[in-house]
């Protein structure tokens, strides 16, 4: 377990998890410092994983910060929501920023070091304002920036407060339809519902784009880990008796939610944005 996973696992004051982020973004700078002159960053500087929130990124952080693949990256896992609040920053060499939530205009603005790669996971829309509805009311640890919308939604009725959450959201979506039609070498898109379906085809993929190879014995290691049922049991091992998972067991789809009010609702917010992304109406 890394210096931040451990950090988060073990803290959960907010004010006392900010000040360890500090100390750990402290570290990485000067880390990346002594690997930039004596020559020891490896060949992929920096590493990306983007996404919408509820978008796959705890699975991404889960990938690329799983032992195994920090061993073949070399990169240090680094909190982003500090540098997505100043952008005029560059991220320390030698790092892996996971959930990186911005539009593809605000990323390229965003300083670089050397080579980078970034892989962007798509899913869904629907999916998303329904997964940030139920993450909302019940499973997200607490966030002050968004606590007193929580606090709203948990008096609304459910289908209110899904009419609500997808308003709440329509900006993240758009920022997701910024990336659809990037073509760059060193940008990957992928679906979260394909490598759900087949992650013996895309984990290889996005790893690959990493720069990273893994022998078969490291590939089904990794793969176990990073499954939908062990994130699982490693987040609940982490939360008091009884509680709910971030990852939900009862996985109601918009299908199952939706009325034709959030359909026009989620239209409105994201454009045709499912079709552009290859999702059936």
């Amino acid at each position: 377990m890394g210096l931040r996973s451990l950090a988060s696992s073990t803290v959960q004051w907010q004010p006392a998890r900010n000040a360890i982020k500090v100390g750990v973004r402290g570290y990485a700078h000067a880390l990346g410092t002594v690997r930039t002159v004596t020559g020891t960053l490896p060949a992929v500087v920096n590493l990306y994983t983007a996404s919408s929130p509820k978008g796959g990124s705890q699975f991404m952080k889960e990938l690329f910060s799983h032992p195994i693949v920090e061993a073949h990256t070399s990169l240090f896992t680094l909190p982003q929501r500090l540098y997505q609040e100043h952008l005029d920053r560059p991220v320390p060499a030698g790092t892996y920023v996971p959930g990186v939530h911005m539009s593809w205009d605000e990323f390229l603005t965003w300083p670089k070091r050397g080579t980078w790669r970034v892989i962007y996971m798509h899913r869904d829309p629907r999916e998303l304002f329904v997964s940030g509805y139920f993450s909302a009311v019940g499973v997200h640890r607490p966030m002050p920036h968004v606590e007193e919308f929580r606090a709203h939604l948990r008096t609304l009725p459910q289908a209110e407060g899904l009419l609500e959450s997808i308003r709440f959201g329509a900006h993240r979506v758009a920022e997701m339809g910024t990336w659809v039609d990037v073509q760059h070498p060193d940008v990957l898109q992928v679906r979260l519902e394909d490598v759900e379906a087949d992650p013996e085809t895309w984990l290889p993929k996005m790893l690959e784009h990493a720069g990273v190879s893994l022998s078969s014995q490291e590939m089904a290691a990794v793969m176990a880990d990073v499954s939908r049922e062990s994130m699982q049991a490693r987040d609940l091992a982490l939360r008091p008796a009884g509680s709910e998972s971030h990852y939900r067991v009862n996985r109601l789809s918009y299908r199952d939610l939706f009325g034709p009010e959030h359909f026009a609702a989620c239209e409105a917010a994201s454009s045709g944005l499912a079709q552009r992304l290859g999702y059936p109406d």
